[in-house]
């Protein structure tokens, strides 16, 4: 699949300035449709607006449910250690806890570390 372009931060300004530039001084190229390049200049303003208002929309949800998740993970921890402290000499309810250990696997970049230093 091909990757999308996209171009600098400057443009928005470059394609107006230059859309600008060939209506003021009467240019024609062949295959080339000056109005088109004003109606792009805004266009991409107007979308670049919309693009830049959802974008913040984003990442202020993306904020705000971080934070509400570490609230949860931080609950949730202290309901397990609880569980776990409460339940030390229960092996059924050990084992019934035991689902929520974190698996152990190495990721490969350590694995490939340790298994060069031995």
């Amino acid at each position: 699949m091909k990757r999308t372009y996209y171009p600098s931060k400057s443009f928005d300004d470059d394609l107006d300035a230059l859309a600008q530039l060939a209506k003021s001084e009467n240019w024609f190229f062949s295959g080339i449709d000056v109005a088109k390049l004003l109606q792009d200049a805004i266009d991409q303003r107007a979308e670049r607006v919309q693009h830049d208002t959802l974008q913040a929309q984003f990442n202020k949800l993306h904020e705000t449910f971080g934070l509400a998740q570490e609230g949860r993970y931080l609950r949730f921890s202290a309901a397990l250690n609880a569980a776990r402290g409460a339940f030390r000499n229960d092996k059924a309810a050990m084992a019934q806890l035991e689902r929520f250990r974190r698996p152990s696997q190495r990721s490969a970049k350590v694995s490939a570390i340790k298994s060069r230093a031995a």
